[in-house]
C-alpha cells in the first residue's frame, strides 16, 4: 500500500533548516521511494510518504516532522535538490546538521531502497550497549559506522 499524508498521524512540516545531502537515485527507484513507509509495529520508528516532489519523514510515535527532501530530475534519474531538517528540532550545531544528512541518507537508502548502509553514529554518543542508540532512532539493527574521532592524531594511540 502506498503511503500518503493521511496514512498515519502526523504534524505538518512548517519551517526547515537546510542540511547537506548527496543522494542520487535511478529513474526506477523513484517508484520505490514514492511508496513510502507506513509503520506496522512498535519498532517501526518512522512514517514516510511522498507528495511530489517532496519526501516527508516523520517520527511514527509522535507524528513529529523531521525531514523534508525535494527530488528533482537529473540526467541519471533524480537527485535531492533541497534537504530540510525541521526547525523545531534543529539546534544550529554544525556537527548536528552534518549528522542529520547522514541519518537521512541511511533512512532513505535502507528503509525505502532496501540497501544495507551502515547506521551513522553521531559524534560524542556514549551508549551503554552497542545498537542501543540505533534502535532508539531507527528501530533497526544494521552495522554501525563509527563517528569521526575527536582526538588529535597523537592521542589516538594512547
Amino acid at each position: 500500500m502506498k503511503a500518503n499524508a493521511t496514512s498515519w498521524k502526523r504534524e505538518p512540516f512548517k519551517e526547515g533548516v537546510p542540511f547537506p545531502l548527496n543522494l542520487e537515485i535511478h529513474k526506477g527507484q523513484i517508484e520505490r521511494i514514492s511508496k513510502g513507509l507506513i509503520p506496522e509495529e512498535m519498532e517501526d520508528k518512522w512514517f514516510i510518504y511522498f507528495e511530489e516532489p517532496y519526501l516527508y519523514l516523520h517520527r511514527s510515535w509522535t507524528g513529529q516532522p523531521v525531514f523534508k527532501l525535494k527530488f528533482s530530475e537529473s540526467p541519471n534519474g533524480y537527485t535531492v535538490s533541497e534537504a530540510l531538517l525541521s526547525a523545531d528540532i534543529a539546534n544550529g550545531d554544525k556537527l548536528e546538521i552534518e549528522y542529520q544528512g547522514k541519518l537521512a541518507f541511511f533512512l532513505v537508502s535502507n528503509f525505502l531502497l532496501g540497501k544495507k548502509v551502515p547506521f551513522p553514529m553521531p559524534p560524542n554518543i556514549k551508549e551503554p550497549l552497542p545498537g542501543t542508540y540505533q534502535h532508539h532512532i531507527s528501530g533497526s539493527g544494521y552495522q554501525e559506522a563509527p563517528s569521526q574521532s575527536k582526538k588529535k592524531w597523537w592521542q589516538i594511540w594512547l
